[in-house]
């Protein structure tokens, strides 16, 4: 009689159902995971203006990074395109391959009467990125000393090219680099920051003092004709 219960138990057990978690269920596909920021397209950077200078943070057909364009040794030796803008300088200035990080775009500009030669210099880093501007002019005096530890030559102004502030420094006496291992007598530099809409641009002559010096027009009708790259 026990056994004749027992297989009816059995019976009843084997004849419910399954409950769900007894063994997986048909798997559903899940629905699509949203798109991250890594995979969103990007835009732009946005920048807050400058007091009193709306204009120069407008967008402009050369404030996409995407479509920025760098000389290279072969393009026209007349103008100079960087950073979405373009510039016009003398052919002789010749491109070379940057030689340290941080450097976009640079030429060598010749001496004149055998003086050593001087270099043109581009950098670019996005507003925000790089630290203020008038702390980057400060670092670039700092670079130079004058003779028995007087200050050097140093003269500052700032100026407006296309709507965009262009601060610009000009320092003379003993330069002395980023990891320098000793500073250099008898050099100059010339250098300009161009707040352009969502980036900044560093342009510098450095060099011996001759050279950079004689180049000192050229430098700056370049810097003048910086305007959006077609």
């Amino acid at each position: 009689m026990k056994s004749i219960i027992s297989s009816c138990s059995l019976l009843l057990v084997l004849a419910a159902p399954i409950s769900c978690g007894d063994q997986p269920q048909p798997r559903v596909p899940a629905p699509p995971a949203p798109r991250t920021s890594e995979a969103a397209p990007t835009t732009p950077p946005t920048t807050t203006p400058p007091a009193g200078d709306m204009e120069s943070t407008t967008t402009t057909a050369g404030s996409d990074p995407a479509s920025w364009v760098v000389s290279g040794p072969t393009d026209d030796s007349s103008i100079a395109r960087c950073a979405g803008l373009q510039f016009d300088k003398p052919p002789l200035w010749g491109w070379i391959t940057p030689t340290m990080r941080f450097r976009t775009l640079q030429y060598t500009v010749p001496g004149q009467d055998g003086d050593p030669a001087a270099d043109l210099i581009f950098s670019v880093f996005g507003s925000g990125d790089g630290g203020p501007v008038d702390a980057n002019i400060d670092r670039w005096a700092g670079q130079f000393r004058g003779l028995d530890g007087t200050p050097p030559r140093e003269e500052r102004s700032t100026i407006e090219v296309d709507g965009m502030t262009v601060k610009r420094i000009e320092l003379e006496g003993s330069y002395a680099g980023m990891g320098a291992a000793a500073p250099r007598s008898g050099w100059a530099q010339l250098g300009v920051i161009i707040q352009a809409p969502g980036r900044n641009v560093y342009i510098r002559l450095l060099g011996p003092s001759p050279t950079v010096l004689a180049n000192k027009d050229a430098f700056d009708s370049l810097v003048r004709s910086a305007r959006p790259d077609a």
